[in-house]
């Protein structure tokens, strides 16, 4: 007869290699998962950045075409390089916002590679050998 203890030997041998490669799964997983949170980070900050040089180019436009219709109702000549300017800031803003949210439309779903390769892995676990 077979000794037993050779098999379960092999058997845990065995059990022990599929939890150190479902660790190692695991662990590159969530380092990768760590890098894109890293990315989606700055990637906010710098959406952040922009919405503020918007809403300054904004806030400009608007008290300087206040002020020059303001100054426009008080003495009417003379004033229409304010208003020039109150456009020119709004059209700047207007600029900025567009192509930002272009910007925000076109890019990469966050964690798209962390969903991936998520995928792949539950693909190649489906798949007899």
């Amino acid at each position: 007869m077979s000794d037993p203890e050779p098999e379960r030997g092999r058997l845990r041998s065995s059990a022990n290699r599929i939890l150190e490669t479902a660790i190692g799964l695991f662990t590159s997983r969530v380092e990768l998962f760590g890098v894109e949170l890293r990315e989606e980070q700055l990637r906010f900050i710098r959406w952040l950045a922009w919405f503020g040089l918007v809403f300054a180019f904004g806030l400009a436009g608007i008290l300087i075409g206040l002020a020059a219709l303001s100054l426009f109702l008080w003495n009417t000549a003379g004033y229409g390089g304010l208003i020039g300017l109150s456009v020119v800031t709004l059209g700047t803003a207007a600029a900025v916002f567009r192509w930002l949210h272009r910007q925000i439309m076109s890019s990469t779903p966050p964690f798209e590679a962390s969903i991936d390769e998520l995928r792949k892995d539950r693909e190649c676990l489906r798949q007899p050998d």
